[in-house]
């Protein structure tokens, strides 16, 4: 069995960012059996010659292996370094349950993919997209291979970060709306307002890619609710405007995609 099989495994224990993952677990393992040898107080050419490579090529062995460098280093070259050391495979085990106790290399990708969607978000909200990915559940009878699982919880895990980061620029446009004719947070025509703000951008977002005719008709659909909520003319005026301006900032941006 060779330990080249198994260098694709996540960051573990004693890893550097910097590290390549190909070199993860030769680097860890080999750390410790320097950490062994040197414990025994033998030089490398005395752990070379025990494992039966004696000689300069045999004490290079040795130095590349404990330096991590070796890709084709086999289960039974680190078992007879052990031996050498006067060691067991209690010495190394763990390393080795540290990365078979995590999850699966395609699992690992999904949770890091997740977690840069989220990045530049308050902690609470990347809770909430990790969350999301963590607790959201397919429709049933869903029938998907775990490679389309995969890119489907990264595709919703970007779309619920997209959506809060859509949220907070449309809450600071709202506080502004709401900070000219000074009414207050709690008064019922701000609720109202909050929520004709997220229609406007949700109708604006829907006829992105539409014919003009369709954005005229949905926004006078909003007019019809916006009269139907007992919205006075000139705030929710004034709130249409600013979340257009707003839309368009963001799709010059690029914030839509």
């Amino acid at each position: 069995m060779s330990l080249y099989t198994l260098t694709k495994l996540p960051m573990g224990i004693g890893a550097k960012a910097t590290d390549s993952d190909a070199a993860l677990l030769p680097k860890e393992v080999g750390a410790r059996l320097r950490q062994l040898r040197l414990r025994a107080d033998l030089t490398q050419a005395d752990v070379a010659t025990r494992m039966g490579r004696p000689g300069q090529s045999g004490k290079s062995y040795v130095c590349q292996t404990e330096r991590g460098y070796m890709p084709g280093l086999t289960l039974n070259a680190v078992m007879d370094f052990l031996a050498a050391c006067g060691a067991d495979a209690s010495a190394i085990k763990d390393i080795i349950d540290a990365y078979t106790s995590r999850p699966s290399i395609p699992e690992e990708k999904v949770i890091k993919q997740v977690a840069e969607a989220a990045a530049g978000l308050p902690l609470l909200r990347q809770a909430r997209v990790e969350w999301y990915d963590r607790f959201h559940q397919p429709k049933a009878g869903m029938r998907e291979t775990p490679e389309q699982r995969h890119e489907r919880r990264v595709r919703e895990a970007k779309g619920v970060a997209r959506a809060i980061r859509w949220e907070r620029r449309l809450h600071r446009t709202f506080n502004d709306v709401l900070n000219e004719p000074h009414i207050a947070a709690k008064d019922p025509m701000a609720i109202h307002l909050r929520n004709y703000s997220r229609k406007v951008f949700g109708a604006l977002r829907r006829t992105r890619k539409a014919r003009p005719v369709w954005r005229d008709k949905a926004m006078a659909k909003l007019g019809t609710w916006a009269v139907s909520h007992e919205l006075p003319p000139e705030p929710s005026a004034l709130m249409k405007q600013a979340v257009i301006v707003l839309f368009a900032d963001m799709e010059r941006r690029g914030e839509l995609d």
